[in-house]
């Protein structure tokens, strides 16, 4: 039992190297105060006074097909008929807006699906996949290292997703199509308004398809309160929390500024916005609420 306990103390004196980025702008990010917007333009920015109510699998595959085909379509219509983007030779459509849609549209629920990570995961991929397609085009045998420049993009984007917290798979295809594609390396600094707009489309569409029957996004800058009080709360949690690790968890928070609880009454289930619960898990909530 001595060998178990002197363990546990070496686990709890480790540190780790860990970036917490939201832990020095969280503080000077307003809170959302969607809730006193009219109900329309609320409701379709995410905000939701009561949780929706769980839907079948049929019905989510319905809302990700015509989500994901106007999504796409849309990015391809404008782009066609943008005049600056027809003299560059710009791609009506961009790969990586493929597996946007997928996250977009049928995992909204998850954090790589929040328009944060949608947006500046994007402005990492290309950032660094332009930087790197401009840098390796500096040597005359540049075309012998392409595949190398595309996999150190998408390898920077990676990083960069990771320590901002804004993680969203698509951006690393976009990295390495900067990179190893001739029409989009083409395009230089110039696939910065390109990906920016596909983005702000596909989010246009996600907020409308996305908001019928379903909630998005669960937050819209960070999973944690963004209230000074709130934060300050969360900082002393952290402090007493007992893990054997300094890096905090997290995921999920409401999409307003109030501190999540689930309220349980007899017959009625109180969620939080921001708080998704899987079917099998309401069922549970829904029997203890029938037997207080």
């Amino acid at each position: 039992m001595s060998h178990t306990l002197h363990g546990q103390m070496r686990l709890s004196d480790v540190r780790t190297w860990h970036v917490d980025i939201d832990r020095f702008i969280n503080p000077w990010v307003p809170a959302p105060r969607l809730h006193i917007l009219p109900r329309p333009i609320s409701h379709f920015l995410g905000y939701r006074d009561k949780p929706a109510r769980p839907l079948g699998n049929v019905v989510l595959a319905f809302w990700s097909l015509v989500g994901a085909f106007c999504g796409v379509a849309l990015i391809a219509e404008v782009s066609k008929r943008i005049p600056a983007f027809e003299v560059r030779d710009a791609p009506a459509v961009v790969g990586s807006f493929g597996a946007a849609a997928v996250i977009e549209f049928c995992a909204i629920e998850s954090p790589f699906a929040q328009p944060r990570n949608a947006f500046f995961s994007q402005m990492w991929a290309c950032l660094m996949g332009i930087g790197i397609s401009k840098l390796f085009a500096l040597s005359p045998h540049a075309q012998q290292y392409t595949e190398l420049g595309g996999a150190l993009a998408c390898g920077l984007t990676t990083a960069a997703m990771l320590l901002t917290g804004t993680i969203h798979p698509p951006a690393g295809a976009t990295a390495l199509l900067a990179v190893t594609n001739e029409q989009m390396a083409g395009l230089g600094w110039f696939l910065f308004p390109v990906m920016m707009l596909g983005v702000v489309l596909m989010q246009v569409v996600a907020l409308i398809v996305n908001n019928i029957q379903r909630q998005y996004p669960l937050y819209w800058w960070t999973s944690h309160p963004l209230a000074r009080r709130q934060i300050q709360d969360e900082e002393k949690e952290n402090i007493h929390r007992k893990a054997g690790s300094d890096v905090p968890s997290h995921y999920e928070e409401s999409l307003t500024d109030v501190p999540r609880r689930i309220v349980l009454e007899r017959g009625e289930i109180f969620v939080p916005d921001g708080v998704f619960l899987s079917a099998e898990e309401r069922e549970v909530l829904e029997k203890i609420s029938d037997r207080i």
